[in-house]
Order: C-alpha cells, then structure tokens, then sequence
C-alpha cells in the first residue's frame, strides 16, 4: 500500500502529523474524521523523488530499542490486566520516538474503530515488519496474546543483544582504519608537499617513495571532483545493484562466505532463524507460514532463498530436518536437534536450545573478533608506516647530502 504524509487538527485544536499506509487518500481523511480530527494535509509520499517528507522520514526512523522498549511494557500492562485503550494512551506519553508515538496514535484509533490488534499494526509496516503482525495475529486468533507478546519481547531483546555485541567489536577496527586515513590524509596534504617545494629549490631529486605520496597527494588535491565523482558514481551502482533480485542474492551470498566476518554473519542468521522459527512455531502458526515470514525478516537474502527451499520441501512433503540437510547454510548441529525435537514433539523448545548455543558462538565470536582480526590489520598498518616512513625519512636523510652539493 502507498504511504502518505498527513496533518490534521484535533478536537483539542492540536496539530497531529505523520505518516501512514492506506489505500487511498480519500480513505485516509475518512479514517482521520472517523477519529474526530480535521484533516489539513494528506500527500503521498513518492520515493522517487526527495521531499521535505522523505528526507524527515529518513531521520526519524524507529531505533531498534524503542521498539524493544514499547512492547516490553506493552507485555508488562497486558499481563497486569490494563485496557488496550489505557495501555495505548500511557504508551503514547511515554515514548521518546515521535514516529512511534504517532503511529501509536493511528492504531489506537484503528482499534477503538473496530480493528483488530494485528490490523491497525499490520497499517504501519515501516516501524513493526511482517514477524511483528504475524505472531499478534496469531495470538490473537489462538487467545494467547500475553505469551506471544513476552515471545515477542524476548525476541527484539536477544537480537539487539547480538547487533550491538557485533556493533562493539567492530569499534577498535574502525577507530584504527579511521585514525590511519587521517594521518595519511595530513601528511600527504601539508608535510610531503613540503619536501617537494624544498627539493625542488635545490634541483635534486626524490625518492621514489616519496615521488608516489606526493603523486597521489597532487592528484587528490588538484582533481578531488573527479575522486569524489569516482566514488558517489561507484556507491550509485552499488546501490543499484544490491537493489536488484540477483545483486542482493550475490553480495549476500558473498557476505556469508567472507573470511572471519562470513562465520559471524552465518553464526547471527542460524541463532535468528531458530530463535525466530521456534517463536512462530509456539504461537501457533504452521510451518510453512512459519518459514515464509522468517526468510522475510532474516536479512540475507542467500540464506533466506535457503529458507524458502526448506518450505517448498515441507510443502512437499519432507520433514523440517530433512529439508535442512539439503541445505548449505544449516549445521549439524541445527539439522539434528530439529530432528530430535520433530521426534519428541518439541520442536519449538529444542529450536530454542539451537538458537541459544548459536549466540553463546556470536558473543564468543565477537569478543575474539579483534584478535581474529589483528593480523589483517598489522599488515595493513605496516605497510601504510613502512611507505610513509619511507617516504618522509628518505628525504631527512638526503637532506645532508642534497645542501652539500650546493
């Protein structure tokens, strides 16, 4: 459904704006009259074009803990038994985010009109994806939305848990790859063009290490347009490409099999896909829809592919390990506890087991990941001070040698 940009004025005189999907503009104004509120502006949000709405909505995305957040407290009022239109109306104050605020906004008057609970968030499919409405839904049809709701909660809290585990330890790598190209960037900027002019004042030569920084260093400063056209022209492609079916599926693919960073993201996919399957699985949801929605919110589009084979099997008739041991992304480990759960009827619970042995391997990968990593960054650093020692030293030391001559 298209997305639209709307303004509106309550019963109070206050201003209310946000965003929100529907089916047409005309059904949104009447939503928002419905609601008692006034509708000043309602436009559809094109992406093909940039707009004071699109660029707004870029920075106010919903943060992942602002979600963890609300449905955490969402579980903690519905298992104490408070009403969905106080439970909305103390959310609505409390959140920080004003995407979230505003989309609490909409589904609380979704609600009030008539709507089901997975309906009003199934309605704002930018801050809560295709896992969030399903597993409500599911709660909802089978009466167990207090369990779906903490399942839910314990969800968003392990995969932030894993985000932000990965997210630190990739800190130091960055802070020593960014600190590297700032000290290049000077020395090549306003220390070896210094040697340049002074050579050049005594008619000798450079050395050849030397000669290349202040190459590189003129050409960056002479043609920076064509640098930086080069790069914003490479990242467009890119983009674009990734953008695609087969680009996604390829760099994805490519993303799982990258030294050291391949078996951290494959070891974050498996803990995700168990952890997410088992939830869905234990609200009720069967297997192949299960799949369906979890190859939707994974991440990688290779080991999703993979996902949605594991169903097109099932739906033929195979068992879930077996269709795993068909597969290129799943262990040993993983195809047989699903095996032993499908037997003992308790899958969901062993998917569990699977997905907390696959975090305990990402939070111990994680913590050895600068130690994986030192060695391709020695290497990397030593070459970059060997040329630029080399390049600055060399010509201290001819110093003596090139004013005697003169």
């Amino acid at each position: 459904m298209p997305i639209f940009y709307y303004k509106a004025r309550d019963k109070a005189g206050r201003l209310i704006k946000g965003e929100v999907e529907a089916i047409s503009a005309e059904e949104l104004k009447e939503g928002l009259f419905r609601e008692d509120t006034i509708p000043l502006l309602v436009r559809e949000i094109r992406f093909s074009s940039i707009s004071f709405e699109t660029i707004n909505r870029f920075f106010r995305h919903v943060r992942h803990e602002d979600l963890m957040i609300f449905t955490r407290q969402f579980y903690t009022l519905f298992k104490a038994g408070v009403s969905m239109d106080t439970i909305f109306s103390s959310m609505i104050k409390q959140v920080s985010s004003t995407a979230l605020k505003n989309a609490l906004t909409r589904i609380k008057a979704d609600i009030a009109s008539g709507s089901s609970l997975s309906q009003a968030f199934a309605r704002h499919s930018r801050i809560f994806d295709e896992l969030y409405v399903s597993m409500l839904a599911a709660g909802e049809e089978a009466g167990i939305l207090e369990d779906v709701l903490r399942q839910l909660s314990t969800l968003l809290e392990k995969d932030y848990e894993i985000k932000k585990g990965v997210k630190n330890a990739m800190l130091y790598p960055k802070i020593v790859l960014t600190v590297l190209v700032l000290a290049t960037t000077f020395l090549m900027t306003f220390v070896v063009p210094k040697f340049a002019v002074f050579y050049g004042h005594y008619g000798a030569k450079l050395p050849l290490p030397t000669m290349i920084l202040i190459g590189m260093s003129n050409f960056v400063r002479g043609y920076w347009y064509i640098v930086l056209g080069i790069f914003l022209l490479i990242s467009y492609l890119f983009v674009r490409y990734y953008r695609t079916k087969t680009g996604r599926f390829k760099i994805d693919a490519y993303r799982l099999e990258m030294p050291v960073f391949g078996q951290l993201e494959l070891k974050v996919a498996n803990a995700r896909f168990a952890r997410i399957l088992a939830a869905l699985y234990r609200s009720g949801l069967h297997m192949p829809r299960c799949l369906e929605v979890v190859a939707g919110v994974i991440g990688n589009e290779a080991f999703a592919r993979e996902v949605r084979m594991l169903r097109d099997d099932i739906q033929k008739g195979a068992t879930l390990s077996e269709a795993m041991g068909r597969r290129h992304y799943f262990s040993g480990v993983m195809t047989e506890t699903t095996a032993v759960g499908e037997r003992a009827g308790a899958l969901d619970e062993l998917l569990s087991t699977v997905a907390d042995h696959y975090e305990l391997e990402v939070s111990y990968t994680v913590r050895n990941l600068t130690t994986l990593l030192e060695p391709l960054m020695l290497v990397g650093i030593f070459g970059m001070v060997l040329l630029l020692a080399l390049a600055i030293f060399l010509p201290i030391w001819n110093l003596s040698t090139v004013v005697g001559k003169h």
